[in-house]
């Protein structure tokens, strides 16, 4: 099985705190190129691109945070719903070691917003990044450090990664650029299995 041009994979990245509840963090990526990358191939290239994102800000989130795998599938939109075509496979995460920082959490549902432009008028995405330790913020304002680093990531994540000389871009958004929030936000709870 192969990931070919024009495949939109959604990867979920799993972590686990030290409560024992998992994180995941979603992001889709759209394989621009003529060339068929062969599953594995899509699975070790994406692993070291979260790595080498969340090395950005690995300083920020708690030590106790745990790298666990990344899931991939091939997706596609129709009617407004998201449905698997095929499944790319399961990675382990291993090469990136974790968060790096002490101190206390902030509470779950706290996290930094990165929002990333598209297309459509008057619709953005929403990057929720956290878990993230107490000391990353002071009353709630982002500390300048930990806002340059969520900028490394979100350009880490726009330029996407390559395969051969093929592009691998992020899908949804269209520009490249993003604007880093500096107050902390809060990603409401919702229904199980719903949303990231």
């Amino acid at each position: 099985m192969a990931v070919t041009q024009n495949d939109v994979v959604r990867c979920v990245a799993q972590m686990q705190d030290v409560n024992g509840s998992t994180i995941e963090n979603v992001y889709f990526y759209e394989h621009t190129g003529p060339t068929s990358m062969p599953n594995t191939d899509f699975l070790v290239l994406v692993e070291a691109e979260l790595s080498t994102n969340y090395s950005y800000i690995e300083a920020y989130m708690p030590n106790s945070l745990e790298p666990v795998q990344i899931s991939c599938d091939i997706v596609v939109f129709s009617g407004g719903s998201l449905i698997v075509s095929q499944p790319v496979g399961d990675i382990q995460w291993t090469t990136w070691g974790g968060g790096t920082a002490t101190g206390e959490g902030l509470p779950q549902g706290c996290a930094a917003v990165i929002n990333l432009p598209t297309v459509s008028p008057g619709v953005q995405g929403r990057k929720f990044m956290g878990p993230l330790t107490e000391g990353s913020q002071d009353g709630g304002i982002l500390e300048t450090a930990c806002q340059t680093a969520l900028g490394n990531f979100a350009t880490g994540l726009l330029n996407g990664f390559t395969y051969a000389t093929e592009s691998v871009l992020p899908r949804i958004m269209s520009s490249k650029f993003s604007a880093e929030r500096e107050i902390v936000g809060y990603q409401r709870r919702r229904k199980s299995g719903v949303g990231a």
